[in-house]
């Protein structure tokens, strides 16, 4: 590479490694007041209680990938690929809003008629009705939010997305929905509090997009017929992308309910959620690594890709694999955090492990097909996966029960994740593997080693707490005797800003 090409590499890895070191400090806030929140619900409400409202939360899942129709990843597009006419730019923001807002509006109207249906065929409690209703008006709140953090990720301003998605929306489901449980209003005054959050949380983003946004807000003008053939070509086949995403991640949720019980759904949700910590990493380099890989591909800067590829996929990978063995070795005592009745799902908790493991040792292999014309093939991809963790999970859940369901997806989980990293290096000869992955592999090995020593001597909170910091010693530590690469320096550089961690870690280099 020639000088001007290695300062415009670290300009995007640095860029990826800001917004995904932003990410981290607000999420580590966000999971920390979220997990506060969980005890309060699961601890109060019980299995069954908690499964109604985790029950709604999915189900509302679903229903914004079609009050969205894909306006949210459209904006991770085009904005970036559009950063030099605003005009253009605020064609497609305008698109996007206006289409979220009409469409949320209607399903809305729809879930809130069809609730007595919806509760009939899945988990049939009276509860569970009034619950669709109330929290139904949250839709159009919560599809409006996310557009405007895609917005915000778009312009790669992390600090604005950690502003809403991270540090407001968690403190204000502390305080509304949390606080309704504890002063006694139970389930429905739960989903009471879901509504006034996501109206809240809206208004936040909102007013952070009217006073720094860039594309003109306020004066769209109308956009041509190409404009609309070209933003609609995008983001209805990432509707049914996102629809497929959905069925094999979330379609156990719903088939657990629809087969077994709302305490059922509880326990597996606990677990699930508690599963899905682990891909906290590769979440935060996802947040600005769409729009970069965007302008890079299209930029025809194909070795730069590559090499930021490799980095973050390493630098996921590596973040993730301690945790995953500590949730591997301790599942019981984690679960048993949530309450007694929840420990249940530590052979589900265990599955979902080895699935996420997989999900962050391909990194952001599903967004760069995305990012590089390929959004029929990832279409493809996620109806094909969607429709086989249907079947299997409909096989096997009536064969093993919650077992079945965790079996289902995280199989179909992990298939789908190893096909996109091969599908990657096909169509556009990108390929993310060398040697330097052994070396999380060994550091890795070590802190099984310490970690199971632990469990030995003791259980329960004092295992989760000692173990897990031995574990992280020793895992920390065989890194750093392995030494480091020099773009991981730069990627952790911008992760953790420390002049003193740096001078450190350049000299195992």
């Amino acid at each position: 590479m020639s000088d001007e090409e290695d300062a415009d590499s670290e300009s995007s890895l640095g860029s990826v490694s800001k917004g995904a070191g932003l990410f981290l400090g607000g999420d580590g806030f966000s999971r920390a007041v979220g997990l506060v929140t969980n005890l309060i619900l699961t601890r109060t409400l019980g299995t069954s209680l908690y499964g109604i409202f985790s029950y709604t939360t999915t189900l509302f899942s679903l229903f914004m990938v079609f009050t969205r129709l894909g306006g949210n990843k459209s904006m991770l597009r085009f904005l970036p690929e559009y950063e030099d006419d605003t005009r253009t730019q605020s064609v497609m923001l305008g698109l996007a809003y206006g289409t979220s807002i009409v469409a949320s509006v209607l399903v809305t109207a729809v879930v809130f008629y069809l609730a007595p249906f919806i509760s009939s065929v899945t988990l049939d409690d009276p509860l569970f009705v009034d619950v669709l209703r109330v929290a139904s008006f949250v839709l159009p709140f919560n599809t409006l939010a996310n557009v405007t953090t895609s917005v915000f990720k778009s312009m790669e301003k992390m600090e604005y997305d950690v502003v809403v998605s991270s540090v407001a929306r968690p403190i204000l489901r502390l305080v509304f929905v949390g606080g309704a449980v504890l002063l006694g209003y139970s389930v429905v005054g739960a989903a009471a509090g879901f509504v006034v959050m996501g109206a809240l949380t809206f208004g936040v983003g909102l007013a952070i997009l009217i006073r720094r946004s860039p594309f003109g807000v306020g004066t769209v003008r109308r956009p041509s017929t190409p404009e609309l053939k070209e933003y609609y070509n995008y983001s209805l086949p990432l509707t049914f992308n996102q629809l497929g995403g959905f069925l094999y991640n979330r379609t156990d949720i719903l088939m657990v309910g629809f087969f077994l019980s709302s305490s059922a759904v509880g326990i597996y949700n606990v677990s699930v959620t508690v599963a899905t910590i682990l891909s906290l990493p590769l979440v935060a380099f996802n947040q600005l690594f769409p729009p970069i890989a965007s302008r890079l591909y299209h930029n025809d800067e194909l070795d730069e890709l590559e090499d930021l590829y490799g980095t973050v996929t390493r630098w996921i990978f590596t973040l993730s694999l301690c945790p995953a063995i500590a949730a591997l070795l301790y599942s019981g005592d984690v679960l048993a955090v949530f309450g007694e009745g929840f420990t249940r799902g530590s052979v589900v908790l265990s599955l979902f492990v080895f699935s996420q493991v997989t999900n962050c040792f391909v990194g952001p292999s599903g967004y760069l097909l995305m990012m590089s014309d390929h959004q029929y093939l990832t279409l493809v991809n996620q109806l094909a996966s969607g429709v086989l963790n249907a079947v299997l999970n409909y096989v096997l859940i009536l064969e093993f029960g919650l077992i079945g369901a965790a079996i289902a997806t995280s199989a179909v989980l992990a298939g789908i994740n190893v096909l996109r990293i091969v599908e990657v290096w096909y169509l556009e000869g990108l390929l993310p593997y060398d040697r330097t992955f052994l070396k999380p592999v060994a550091a890795g090995a070590v802190a099984a080693g310490v970690m199971y020593a632990v469990s030995l001597l003791l259980d329960q909170y004092a295992l989760l707490v000692v173990g897990g910091a031995a574990g992280a010693v020793a895992y920390a530590a065989v890194l750093y005797l392995l030494g480091f690469e020099q773009e991981e320096l730069d990627l952790l550089a911008g992760v953790v800003p420390s002049e003193r961690l740096s001078r450190l870690l350049t000299d195992r280099s």
